[in-house]
């Protein structure tokens, strides 16, 4: 299986950089990216509501299209290359008990 910055380079090879992140400081580029994002989950709630499950799928992935065309627009410009951001994240997950039942709403 690809990791996610194969998938990335993929991604943003189909779609030709449309929406290329120049760089983390930004103003308008991470906040309209971000928006996209809502705007592909809300899509996947309407879907859900509907019980669409062909385009539920779709918009989630639609939405993960979206978080890696973000990840590789910055080529990633963090402390490593996104699979091992995520990677590292699902470690501490693993190690970690369930956190969100009993919180008020």
């Amino acid at each position: 299986m690809s990791d996610l910055n194969e998938l990335a380079r993929e991604i943003r090879g189909i779609k030709g950089d449309v929406f290329q992140v120049e760089e983390w400081c930004s103003p308008y580029k991470i906040p309209a990216l971000l928006a996209l994002i809502h705007a592909e989950v809300s899509g996947a709630l309407e879907a859900f509501r509907r019980d669409d499950r062909e385009n539920f799928a779709e918009k989630l992935a639609d939405t993960l299209f979206r978080v890696l065309d973000i990840a590789g627009g910055l080529g990633w410009q963090g402390p490593a290359d996104f699979d091992a951001v995520v990677r590292r994240k699902l470690e501490k997950h693993r190690g970690r008990g369930y956190h969100h039942g009993g919180k008020r709403v």
